[in-house]
């Protein structure tokens, strides 16, 4: 075989052996699409063994939380935050170094309480809370830091998860998943998870409010627009929290700071709230009475 046929026989062989890498290539390309209770087993796992997160019972955490306020009123609030749970119970209670009345939520199992400012009066994220309760009484909020997180007990809360694929937030990539409530939810909620480590990172709440809805705005006060002014009205809901500075705890692997922004863009009463809690004591199994989980001046609504 002179030159001239052999450089093409090589050519041919070298470009069939590079076709038949690239189709065993895609062939072994993995499947990035997960499966809910993938992510949900891996995310578990990210929080501790399961004897670990079994004997736990009765959590509190305590640290210093930041309240601010940058849109629809102005102001600062430092002092302290308290988080408690134990089973599907839980709440939240901050309480300021000024002497104001503290900001307060919490589920006893039945019924969701918020605090008013003053009797009949709710600040804006109080309003939230009370409007929004069903995150409450679902344990989403406060993630992996309340007991009362439906990912640790999906089976009694029954919700409908749907595995959104990898998205970008910021810098990182995450895994996210939509979470609809069993009993419903006005609220599209999205949760996130590390690419790698799969640990709880953010939580997503959004909901498009219409003319006819503004009423419910928090802190919207007021009446409805005008008829001749419904062009144009339908306003951005949007919440979220967010966790990081992640730790050994009693044998489980929880957020240290907590973070949570609430924004309404409306043209009734913009608002911009949130808060940074930062968390340093955490004491597991200790007994909790029922009655820590209704707070004072709340009104309830039954589960």
């Amino acid at each position: 075989m002179d030159n001239s046929t052999f450089k093409p026989a090589i050519n041919l062989f070298f470009i069939s052996a590079l076709v038949a890498l690239n189709i065993c290539v895609l062939q072994a390309k993995p499947d990035n699409k997960l499966a809910p209770a993938d992510v949900v087993a891996k995310h578990l796992e990210s929080i501790g063994s399961s004897e670990a997160r079994s004997r736990v019972h009765g959590t509190r955490i305590k640290g210093s939380c930041e309240l601010m306020v940058k849109q629809g009123g102005v102001g600062q609030s430092s002092g302290q935050v308290l988080m408690a749970s134990q089973g599907v119970q839980n709440l939240i209670n901050m309480t300021f170094d000024s002497g104001e009345p503290s900001t307060a939520f919490a589920f006893d199992g039945s019924k969701t309480t918020v605090t008013q400012f003053r009797p009949g009066r709710r600040t804006a994220l109080e309003q939230f809370f009370a409007e929004y309760e069903a995150i409450v009484r679902e344990g989403l909020f406060g993630g992996t830091l309340s007991e009362a997180w439906p990912l640790l007990n999906l089976q009694q809360k029954n919700p409908k998860l749907e595995y959104l694929g990898v998205k970008k937030i910021g810098a990182n990539q995450v895994h996210a998943i939509r979470y609809s409530p069993h009993k419903g939810s006005e609220l599209k909620i999205t949760l996130f998870f590390e690419l790698e480590t799969f640990r709880h990172l953010r939580t997503e709440y959004e909901q498009t409010i219409y003319s006819t809805q503004q009423t419910r705005i928090p802190g919207g006060g007021g009446g409805l627009p005008s008829i001749d002014n419904t062009r144009g009205t339908a306003q951005r809901l949007n919440a979220y929290e967010e966790f990081s500075d992640f730790k050994q705890e009693g044998g489980l692997n929880l957020p240290h700071t907590y973070k949570f922004e609430l924004s309404v863009q409306s043209q009734i009463r913009p608002m911009l709230i949130d808060w940074t809690f930062n968390l340093s004591a955490f004491t597991f199994n200790v007994p909790l009475d029922a009655s820590e989980f209704t707070v004072s001046n709340g009104t309830s609504k039954p589960d």
